[in-house]
């Protein structure tokens, strides 16, 4: 079985900090597991990268090599480039998927 390379970047660290620093504020336990919880699900990326599906949005405009994985209400959105899985955003499935990815596009252009 093939081994992958599970590879934060910055964006993803940044929408994980985010995720637990707010959790924390209302209950320290919850914030805990949901710490532990997120990073096994990306940990097991490892062995299996292709278990999560191809993001909607995305697929309607042919890009399908972004895959998801869910975990509660948080969408874990990754990519597979040869032995490498790159997490590339960790978002709440209440949010607006394009609107998301513009504001992170525009980002790196500024």
């Amino acid at each position: 079985m093939q081994k992958y390379t599970v590879i934060w970047t910055e964006d993803s660290v940044s929408d994980f900090d985010n995720i637990i620093g707010y959790i924390f504020k209302e209950n320290e336990t919850n914030s805990k597991n949901m710490y532990h919880a997120i990073k096994e699900i990306c940990q097991d990326l490892d062995y299996f990268p292709f278990r999560g599906h191809i993001v909607p949005e995305l697929q309607e405009f042919g890009f399908t090599e972004y895959r998801e994985l869910l975990y509660k209400r948080w969408r874990i959105i990754y990519s597979i480039e040869e032995e490498n899985v790159y997490l590339l955003l960790i978002i709440d499935s209440k949010q607006d998927m394009q609107n998301q990815l513009i504001k992170r596009i525009m980002s790196k252009i500024d």
